[in-house]
């Protein structure tokens, strides 16, 4: 059984990774059309190329954070980086919004 809950939950990362970097993706073609492509008449940035670039910016400028007790369960763990991977691009997200009602 814990072999099954290992394997749970190494499915479960990569399925969190996955959907992760499209939502980033996603946040940035939005971010970008709504900001960069009037500012700077640049082309519109489509999803797939979005993805990429927030994984290459993601990876230069990743720093680590122990927030995370060690004592925490992996489940604990596995939500705390579930509510971060869509936190961060909603809030992202929100505030552009805010920011472009006023252009």
């Amino acid at each position: 059984m814990k072999g099954l809950t290992v394997l749970g939950g190494i499915v479960g990362f990569v399925v969190l990774m996955v959907l992760s970097s499209i939502f980033n993706g996603y946040a940035l073609s939005v971010l970008w059309g709504w900001f960069v492509v009037p500012t700077l008449s640049a082309p519109a940035l489509s999803l797939v190329p979005a993805i990429g670039i927030s994984i290459v910016v993601s990876y230069l400028t990743y720093q680590h954070h122990n927030y995370v007790e060690k004592e925490q369960s992996f489940g604990t763990q596995v939500l705390y980086g579930t509510i971060t991977a869509i936190i961060r691009p909603s809030l992202a997200l929100l505030f552009g919004s805010i920011v472009h009602s006023f252009m």
